[in-house]
Order: C-alpha cells, then sequence, then structure tokens
C-alpha cells in the first residue's frame, strides 16, 4: 500500500530478545517504493532500532526514598506488648465491679479471683513465643560462628518447641479441671490447630516465625534476596521477567497468609479465650467484649499488613509489574487486523496484537512479557501497576477503624469501656501514621513515574505506528 504506514509490530512482530541476541526487523517503514532508505527518515529508523533492539522498551524507574521499617524484633516485641494489654482490657470488661456504689460488697474494680491464672499463663505463653524466638534467633547470629548457626538454630528451635507446648499442655491440663473438656478440645485444640495445619501444614518453624521473610535456597538467595527482602532485576528477557513475577507472586501469597494467620490468631487468643472460659454463673455485656475482639482483630490486620508491606517491597511488585504488562482480550475482531502468534521469548512493545489459544489480545504497557490469557499475570499487573491503590485500601480502612472507634467512645458512658477504646485508639493511631506516611510516598513517586512512562510510550507509538 503506497503513501501507507502500518504498524510494524503487527505487520512484522516486535523484536525478541533470547539470551543476548537480537531478531533482525525487516519491512521497517522509511523506505521508497525501490527500496532506498529516504534521508527524511533516517532519524526515525534510528529510533526504530532503539525501541526494538529493548532499550527504549525498559521501563523508567524512579527511586523510592528511605522509609524507616520496624526490624522483626522491635515489631515482635510491640505485638507482645499490645497483647498483653488488649487481654488485659477484654479481661477488665469481662470481670470489672461496680465497687463505686456505696452499697457495693466490692473493694476492687475487678474480681481477680473469678480469672483463671493458667488462661493468663496459656495466653503469655501464645503471644510471647514468638518474640522469644526472634530474640535468641539474633542472639545466635550475633554470638555464634556461621558455620554453627544451623545446627544451633535446629536444636534451638526443637527445644523451644518442647518447652512451649510443655507450657501449653500443663495450662490446658488445669484448664480442663475448672472448665467443660469439650470446651478445651473444640476451642483450643481442635479449631486453632486446624487453621494453623491448614495455613501451613505441619512446620514447627512457623510456629514460632510468622515473619514476613521468605525462605528459599542458598543460591536463590544469593540472586534474588538480600537479608529476607527480595530484589528487582530490570530485565528485558521476557522468560526471565516471568519468572520473577512468578517468585514474588508466590512471596506475596506467604506474606499474606502469615500477617492473616497472625493477626487471627491475636484476636482469638486475646480477644476471644477470655470469653469462651468465663465462668457460667457470670453476667457480662457480650456486645462489648465481642465488638473488643473484632476491633482488635482489625487493627492486627493493618498492623501486620503495615510490616508485611512495607514501601521498598511494594515498589519490587510494582517494578516487576511494569515489566510484566498486559494483554487486553479483544472482543470485537476485525478480519482485516493482522495478528502475530505469542511467543514466549518476545518481549512485546506497547500495540502490540497477538493470537493465542484461539483468542486475540492487545497489549498494554510499555512493554509486555505476560502470557495472554494467564490471570496470574493479570491479576498481579492489576493490583501492583499502581501500587498507591492497595496502601489506599489499607489506609481506608485504618481510617474507618479510628472513625468507628471515636464515634463509639464520644457514646461510651461506662469508665472501663472508655479505658478500653482509648488505649485501643492509642495503638492504632501508631499504625494510622505508618500507613499515611508510605501511601503520600508512593502517591507522590509513582504519580512522578507515570508522568514519565506516559511520555515514553508516546515516543514509543508514533514510530512504531
Amino acid at each position: 500500500m503506497p503513501g501507507g504506514r502500518r504498524n510494524a509490530a503487527s505487520r512484522t512482530g516486535p523484536i525478541g530478545r533470547s539470551g543476548n541476541t537480537y531478531t533482525s526487523l525487516a519491512n521497517v517503514n522509511g523506505r521508497n517504493n525501490s527500496g532506498e532508505r529516504t534521508i527524511g527518515n533516517i532519524t526515525e529508523d534510528k529510533k526504530i532500532d532503539e525501541i526494538y533492539g529493548g532499550k527504549s522498551l525498559a521501563p523508567k524507574h524512579i527511586p523510592i526514598p528511605v522509609v524507616p521499617v520496624d526490624g522483626q524484633l522491635t515489631f515482635e516485641a510491640l505485638s507482645l506488648f499490645i497483647s498483653i494489654i488488649a487481654a488485659c482490657l477484654q479481661l477488665l470488661n469481662i470481670y470489672k465491679t461496680v465497687w463505686w456504689l456505696p452499697h457495693s460488697y466490692n473493694s476492687y474494680s475487678v474480681n481477680m479471683y473469678l480469672i483463671d491464672p493458667y488462661l493468663l499463663l496459656f495466653i503469655f505463653t501464645t503471644m510471647a513465643c514468638r518474640f522469644i524466638y526472634t530474640l535468641l534467633c539474633q542472639f545466635i547470629d550475633v554470638s555464634l560462628p556461621i558455620r554453627w548457626l544451623p545446627t544451633i538454630q535446629k536444636i534451638m528451635r526443637i527445644s523451644l518447641s518442647i518447652s512451649v507446648m510443655s507450657i501449653i499442655g500443663w495450662c490446658l491440663y488445669h484448664m480442663a479441671e475448672r472448665h467443660n473438656f469439650m470446651k478445651i478440645i473444640y476451642y483450643i485444640c481442635y479449631l486453632s490447630f486446624s487453621v494453623y495445619l491448614l495455613t501451613f501444614g505441619v512446620r514447627s518453624t512457623l510456629f514460632f516465625d510468622i515473619s514476613t521473610s521468605f525462605s528459599c535456597g542458598k543460591e536463590e538467595r544469593k540472586t534474588k534476596y538480600l537479608l529476607d527482602k527480595p530484589l528487582h532485576n530490570c530485565s528485558l528477557n521476557a522468560s526471565a521477567i516471568r519468572a520473577e513475577v512468578s517468585t514474588l507472586r508466590t512471596d506475596f501469597n506467604r506474606r499474606l497468609k502469615r500477617a492473616l494467620f497472625s493477626s487471627f490468631s491475636s484476636a482469638y487468643i486475646c480477644g476471644v479465650a477470655p470469653i469462651i472460659f468465663v465462668p457460667s454463673h457470670l453476667h457480662f455485656n457480650l456486645p462489648w467484649v465481642v465488638q473488643h475482639a473484632f476491633l482488635f482483630f482489625l487493627g492486627r490486620i493493618s498492623a501486620y499488613f503495615a510490616q508485611a508491606y512495607p514501601v521498598r517491597y511494594c515498589d519490587v511488585l510494582h517494578r516487576a509489574a511494569l515489566h510484566l504488562g498486559r494483554w487486553i482480550k479483544i472482543e470485537n475482531r476485525n478480519n482485516h487486523v493482522y495478528a502475530q502468534p505469542w511467543n514466549e521469548m518476545i518481549l512485546w512493545p506497547h500495540g502490540s496484537i497477538v493470537r493465542h489459544n484461539r483468542e486475540i489480545y492487545r497489549s498494554e504497557g510499555l512493554c509486555t512479557a505476560a502470557e495472554p490469557g494467564n490471570l496470574n499475570h493479570y491479576r498481579f499487573h492489576a493490583l501492583f501497576n499502581n501500587p498507591t491503590m492497595l496502601l489506599c485500601s489499607l489506609l481506608g480502612l485504618q481510617l474507618l477503624l479510628v472513625g468507628v472507634q471515636l464515634v463509639i467512645l464520644l457514646h461510651t458512658p461506662e469508665w472501663c469501656q472508655v479505658l478500653s477504646m482509648m488505649l485501643l485508639l492509642i495503638i492504632n493511631y501508631y499504625t494510622l501514621f505508618k500507613v499515611a506516611r508510605n501511601y503520600l510516598i508512593c502517591w507522590k513517586v509513582y504519580r512522578a513515574e507515570q508522568i514519565i512512562q506516559e511520555k515514553s510510550q508516546m515516543v514509543v507509538n508514533p514510530i512504531a505506528q
């Protein structure tokens, strides 16, 4: 078609990169009918060579600023302190007295003699085991040679497992003498361990180390991980990009499971267990204590998510999503549009049209390495192409939680309920600060990055068409 211009990517396909070799680009625009190159298009041809050579296909990343993150030992110490406070507040809500009344027989604000001491020991042991494990691990890492670490850590883990299980079993034995034995079997043994086994399987390490670290092999740690933080490789190899996305997706899911289980276990042990083992003759405000456990659960979710997904970690996922790109399925097919067969070794530029599994797809993004029709790739790009949406959802949850607690606090008449809600608010304010800070930083950085990506895409599209 003389005088017309076609999409070079649609006619000949983009240039793929397999290893370090690029395939050549044929029939590029900028030649006259005799096949000779016109002088006015020499500059465009150079730009086309850069685009399909891969230089312009690489997304531009903006360095993320350093954002303080709580260390693992600091976070576990804070979690232990907050869990103890939440358990004490729940016991206060259940065992409070009316000691201020003139004819009251109570001299204290709490009926301490009704509280099961073995329940208190059970709660403290369960909540403190992860802090003790983290403390011992860091002490061993600092004080012992590297060659001894695997053996010492294994011995320490086994010893700590036996100690914790012995204390918990001793507590449950004495609790079974005071309470219904079926409560112990169902609510503690069956329900708690069933959730754990369904989530992680039989792994004693995770009983203590419900952290955000990702365990991997020695060689994999050297190339993809540094101090348990995943690294991003700005590769132009489509297969390497998909492999990196698969690793990051697995890591994200493991962090998600650990955060959900940790928040659930904290809320269940500190908020629900005191309700289960209340003496049958004691009357208390059941809706309020259930509300306390639920609000504490939501607060723990936000805290564990903020710890598991810091700004730099979200930035690694974001960079991988930019390299991955995505495919949009074309519903209204045009028979005159030529679609290339999708090739897994090719890094496709924006606007490429391919055929895969009898469907036609169009690429979106500066470059696309994803597999057309792969839901895992599509969801990964949708979540992390703009990580501010994920942080905005977390910030919205935390703001809603704080707002609801303020409204409840304004309508609360009893002193114990006021104290309970105020302390929960103070705890959630710290999480709100961290989440809001992360969101504002990401919003400013990625807004500037989006402007740069749009300019790069505007440069690529007119030349490639």
